[in-house]
């Protein structure tokens, strides 16, 4: 996942400078997706031990 979110953000920089407007956003969507993975979010919960 993590890949994909830096897969992105490099296409939205490449766009940035293409179309600026389409980099912008695919560029937010990927940051947003980094975020996402280093708050944790899509990670199995932890076992409760015994």
């Amino acid at each position: 996942m993590i890949g994909l979110a830096l897969a992105i953000i490099i296409v939205g920089i490449v766009f940035g400078f293409v179309i600026p407007w389409v980099g912008i956003v695919v560029g937010f969507a990927g940051l947003v997706l980094f975020i996402a993975f280093v708050a944790g979010f899509g990670r199995r919960a932890a076992e409760p031990r015994q």
